[in-house]
């Protein structure tokens, strides 16, 4: 009896644990690493977006020739992309020579970096006897199981960079709130930071604001100037990152452009709203994306192809015709006019007049509900899949239902650990602020693209580890309660 009792005690001791916890650990980044490197390796050459805007604007700036996505002379200044994320591209290209592929470790790294920020978050939001296992478990489900982010890390696209950045920001927020008001220095490292990450994608700005209303609320509820001190720190952190590229901007473009171009153009060109505000009349995923977004935004090339339009798109056989007819005058000249965009724009109207519930309910209902579970389109599945590109497409159904299983327990996870398991407390506001600005912004979008969620899902993830660990914790004790029956 002796001998079993020392063996319990030794399995029980701190040492033993610490040991056991770092055996976890070195497994669970063993794995990360181990899925990571499969889709960086099956991965094709980065094109679209990735070649032509920041691995160009990357050349450009090692060859001498500025910030600009031209690939030969003049190479005209633009203001396509924001800066941080080309520089990144450069600066590795500089070190390692001109190969994505040291990129993609490179993001790697970060990415797992931020794994490691999302188990310091749910840290923080567990109970005290959550705390150690819910950083685990979100450690572990950012690690191996979320592919809908680390996916990113087998392109040469922001989304990587962007997420760490924010879970970044998030962490030197915990730190701040746990300070005294005379260290608001965390707050200026919180600004500096959003500041980054709005230079690495302007959607960021949803993490701004979420920090603003954040300190505004605490400043409402305890009026002070310690309190006014944390907004201005955060303010002027933001400001003195931006501050160099606004002015850039103003001296080489002439006017005022805080970020970049709303639709990235790499300088003014003509974007016909009256028919964005159409697609918005019907779209809800991605499936007709190649269809009606290359019109717009690659004039005098893409062909906008009637007959692949949903049903969903008329309301009526008038107002097909009308439509056809529109579709057949850009057809013509394969370049949208005031003229055309307003006809869309007509049609637009009388469709929301006619069906406002559809435009204002049901539409961003499903939009919400495409990018949260990774997009609902089959006949085109979700663009940068890595593995998913080379497993048998026989059935797109079928890896449309894989795609939605896998990120389905994470989000029910998080939305149960908000809701019931999470420490009431400032972070929660914080994280569900970040959540809620852009999932319904992005709802109300005329591109519901599922990449324009990826920043949300950190959130979600710790706030489901937080879940996980109450579930362990809770069969734990009806296993114990069970053997002691048994006993």
């Amino acid at each position: 009896m002796q001998g079993v009792f020392s063996s319990t005690s030794e399995v029980n001791s701190p040492g033993h644990l610490r040991r056991g916890r770092a055996l976890q650990i070195v497994v669970i980044f063993l794995l990360a690493v181990t899925v990571r490197m499969v889709f960086v390796i099956t991965a094709p050459p980065a094109n679209g977006d990735a070649k032509s805007r920041y691995i160009a604007t990357a050349v450009n700036v090692l060859d001498g020739h500025g910030f600009s996505i031209d690939q030969q002379p003049p190479y005209t200044t633009g203001e396509a992309a924001v800066p941080v994320y080309p520089l990144f591209i450069a600066f590795t290209y500089k070190i390692f020579g001109r190969h994505e592929m040291a990129v993609k470790l490179l993001q790697v790294v970060i990415d797992l970096a931020t794994c490691l920020l999302i188990g310091f978050v749910s840290f923080n939001l567990a109970s005290a006897s959550l705390k150690d296992s819910a950083a685990m478990f979100s450690v572990s489900i950012a690690g191996v199981f979320s592919w809908f982010t680390f996916v990113w890390t087998s392109d040469l696209l922001t989304e990587t960079l962007t997420l760490f950045l924010t879970m970044s920001v998030v962490g030197l927020c915990i730190l701040a709130m746990r300070a005294r008001q005379k260290r608001n220095w965390l707050w200026l490292g919180a600004g500096l930071g959003c500041g980054l990450a709005l230079l690495t994608r302007p959607d960021s700005v949803f993490l701004a604001f979420s920090l603003v209303l954040l300190l505004l609320g605490r400043m409402a509820q305890v009026r002070s100037w310690g309190r006014v001190r944390n907004i201005l720190s955060l303010a002027l952190g933001i400001v003195l990152v931006l501050a160099p590229w606004v002015v850039r901007n103003y001296f080489t473009l002439g006017k005022f452009q805080p970020l970049a171009s709303e639709y990235g153009f790499s300088r003014a060109t003509y974007m016909p709203p009256g028919y964005l505000k159409w697609i918005r009349t019907w779209i809800t995923d991605e499936t007709y994306f190649s269809n009606v977004f290359p019109p717009a935004f690659d004039g005098g090339s893409a062909y906008l192809d009637p007959n692949r339009l949903p049903d969903s798109a008329f309301d009526s056989p008038e107002e097909y015709r009308r439509v056809l007819t529109l579709i057949a005058q850009y057809n013509q000249t394969r370049l949208f006019t005031p003229a055309i965009s307003d006809g869309f724009a007509q049609i637009a109207n009388e469709r929301i007049a006619r069906t406002p519930a559809r435009f204002l309910i049901t539409l961003p209902v499903r939009r919400a509900a495409s990018m949260w579970l990774t997009g609902f389109a089959v006949r085109q599945p979700t663009n940068h899949v890595g593995i998913f590109k080379i497993l048998p497409v026989a059935s797109p159904t079928l890896l449309l239902v894989i795609r939605v299983l896998s990120v389905l327990p994470i989000i029910i996870g998080g939305i149960l650990g908000f809701a019931l398991l999470c420490q009431r407390s400032a972070l929660v506001t914080l994280l569900l602020l970040t959540v809620l600005l852009r999932t319904i912004f992005m709802a109300y979008h005329y591109a519901p693209e599922t990449r324009y969620i990826v920043e949300a899902y950190p959130p979600m993830i710790a706030a489901c580890g937080v879940t996980a660990a109450a579930l362990w914790h809770s069969l734990n004790r009806a296993r114990r309660r069970f053997s002691k029956r048994e006993e």
